[in-house]
């Protein structure tokens, strides 16, 4: 397999940047399902042309 540099410059350069980027920050709580649908409203789906 032939070597690429520019891979190797990639994967040098991602090192870096993640050896000096600040920690991702903590994963949200899953809420409950029954939690999202209360929010959500139903719309037409787009496109929908046929009323005049």
């Amino acid at each position: 397999m032939p070597f690429d540099p520019y891979l190797a410059l990639n994967a040098m350069l991602r090192a870096e940047a993640a050896r000096f980027s600040p920690p991702a920050p903590p994963a949200r709580q899953q809420e409950p399902e029954s939690a999202k649908t209360a929010q959500t409203t139903a719309e037409p789906p787009a496109g929908d042309d046929t009323a005049v």
